[in-house]
């Protein structure tokens, strides 16, 4: 019997909200557990593929400097488009993956990669990179990296001055010691 898109989704939530096993799922709703697995693939999918549009959209040249002045105003960062940072996800080892997902840490992760506005709200995120990368790497690698170092993020053109001086400088985001300086990545 094919299963509703409600109940779909209810699966999944149950599976992503509580990290219970797939099997443990299966049961509580009757079905199969590859019919589980299939059903959380397929409707995380769907969802990154809905939403992700709509709440994780890359910000126009307009927002950029709405966040500018927010890490102005409430952190005294100018001209600061974001904070940059990884984050390892601890997961169980995939089979056969060796040591791609073993981190310094000593457990098994991917890493989420991501930019915060001055809200702490996510304005860049990249997922999933093999838990044994380093920070500077995944940026590197990312579609986020790339576009700060083709300049296709549609950052504010140009430099602003610094508050109260000459000083020019453009927008950057700031990271901590793992992100390479460089004319868009700073560190505080």
């Amino acid at each position: 019997r094919a299963l509703i898109p409600e109940q779909r989704l209810v699966i999944t939530l149950r599976y992503l909200a509580t990290g219970d096993q797939v099997l443990s799922i299966a049961l509580a709703y009757r079905v199969g557990e590859s019919t589980a697995r299939n059903i959380i693939k397929e409707t995380c999918y769907l969802l990154v593929k809905v939403l992700a549009p709509i709440y994780l959209q890359v910000p126009t040249t307009e927002k950029w400097l709405e966040i500018c002045h927010g890490f102005w105003t409430d952190w005294n960062f100018p001209n600061c488009c974001g904070a940059v940072d990884g984050k390892h996800v601890q997961i169980q080892a995939p089979p056969n993956s060796g040591s791609l997902y073993y981190n310094y840490k000593k457990t098994f992760s991917v890493v989420l990669l991501a930019a915060c506005d001055n809200n702490y709200k996510f304005t860049i995120v990249d997922c999933g990179a093999y838990g044994n990368s380093s920070d500077s790497t995944i940026f590197e690698i990312s579609e986020f990296g790339k576009a700060i170092q083709t300049d296709t993020l549609n950052l504010p053109k140009g430099k602003a001055n610094l508050p109260e001086s000459n000083i020019a400088t453009p927008c950057y985001f700031v990271g901590d010691a793992a992100f390479q300086l460089s004319k868009n990545m700073m560190r505080p």
